[in-house]
């Protein structure tokens, strides 16, 4: 694994746009998900939707759920435990499973209840911030994976 990180961290280093292509959207694409989601609650609201409360709990759940599960496995970074720099900063530890992919995908899902488009658009937005993660060193695979994994969970129940 450390020799994935390693190459994937070499090979965009020497590529300076592909650089701060991935700096920028691991830095600012959650903002595009934290946007798009209280105008959906404004949409489902002012449409008087059945499906405004599952709309607000259950992204609220899954936060809660993470946050505390985080804080109790406290699960390293990749480069707390490897060889390897990070593309952007970041505090250490409590890297399993990553918030911010659980976050982007369990209100990508919640914009289908509002839009099929917008919903498309948010998932989009949700896989690539979830690969940013990966490609700038500070979330493992298996940390993606399990963020999405939680949103589809929480979404279904």
């Amino acid at each position: 694994m450390e020799q994935f990180y390693q190459t994937t961290l070499d090979y965009i280093r020497k590529h300076p746009q592909l650089k701060k292509s991935v700096i920028f959207m691991t830095r600012y694409f959650p903002y595009i998900t934290f946007c798009l989601y209280p105008c959906v609650l404004v949409y489902l609201y002012l449409n008087k939707s059945p499906y405004l409360s599952a709309a607000i709990y259950k992204p609220l759940g899954a936060f809660l759920f993470v946050t505390i599960f985080r804080k109790l496995i406290n699960r390293p970074r990749p480069y707390d435990c490897m060889n390897i720099e990070p593309l952007v900063g970041h505090k250490h530890g409590e890297s399993f499973p990553s918030r911010h992919t659980l976050s982007a995908f369990i209100i990508a899902l919640i914009c289908f209840y509002a839009n099929i488009d917008v919903g498309i658009f948010a998932l989009i937005v949700a896989m690539i911030l979830s690969g940013c993660r990966i490609l700038a060193g500070v979330h493992f695979i298996s940390d993606v994976l399990a963020g999405i994994v939680i949103a589809i969970v929480f979404f279904i129940i």
